[in-house]
């Protein structure tokens, strides 16, 4: 992995930041903050059409802080379960956030823009609440798909600066838990949570997708494991070699 384009990803991830944290510290424009009001009423509406009042009450007397650990925990296990059964695609994932950094940021730039863009524009017709329900549940689990290779990508560099050389799942978990204390920062978790993270893993879905199925090529992997020494094998080779003589 060449240093320089682990600092340009660096580069492009500090701008991101502060653009979104010098946005934020004016405070959420009105626009926003009716959007998402917007969002608010139609899960409340949701909730009293299907008849989960009663669900929606006794969760609200859970504290927050065991919600968000309990989701976490289950985001974190689905992906490992994805991870596991889908190892080669991820690492591919991960491989392209260390060799197309940039490539990444801007493809995950562009259409975290477009899907706000049109999502909004079904959101604020009658017509198309549904399609832009549709939309925004597609977006959240591609997202929630472009965090493994993210959690994995982290891991690796993380491990690599105390030269660890482990596996891909330490890597997820270790990835898992710094996206985690990222996304908890003060004055700036939410711009890694509702930016950042998202532009990634956008990214990295698109990307992983034109490389795979228009361009059918992969990147060979840096963390994969070496070749367990096969005592068995080197065994039966000493005893013909020394029934022969």
């Amino acid at each position: 992995m060449e240093m320089k384009k682990i600092d340009w990803f660096l580069l492009y991830v500090t701008i991101v930041i502060g653009i979104t944290c010098l946005r934020l510290s004016n405070g959420y424009p009105l626009e926003l903050v009716q959007f998402l009001n917007g969002f608010v009423e139609l899960a409340e509406n949701m909730i009293t059409y299907f008849g989960l009042t009663k669900i929606y009450q006794i969760l609200q007397q859970i504290p927050i802080k065991w919600i968000l650990l309990l989701t976490e925990g289950f985001e974190f296990a689905v992906g490992f379960l994805i991870l596991f059964l889908f190892r080669p695609q991820w690492e591919q994932g991960t491989m392209l956030l260390l060799k197309k950094g940039g490539m990444v940021i801007k493809t995950g730039i562009a259409l975290y823009v477009m899907l706000f863009a049109i999502i909004c524009i079904f959101i604020y017709s009658v017509v198309g609440l549904p399609i832009g329900t549709l939309f925004l549940l597609l977006q959240h689990i591609a997202i929630s798909l472009g965090y493994i290779p993210i959690a994995v990508f982290f891991g690796y560099l993380l491990l690599q600066q105390f030269q660890i050389k482990g596996e891909i799942y330490l890597y997820y978990m270790i990835g898992t838990f710094v996206m985690l204390l990222f996304k908890n920062v003060s004055l700036i978790g939410g711009a890694f949570l509702f930016f950042v993270f998202p532009v990634l893993a956008l990214g990295v879905d698109m990307l992983l997708f034109i490389y795979h199925f228009i361009y059918q090529c992969s990147f060979p992997v840096e963390f994969q494991e070496e070749k367990k020494f096969n005592r068995d094998k080197i065994r039966d080779i000493i005893k013909k070699d020394m029934e022969r003589r």
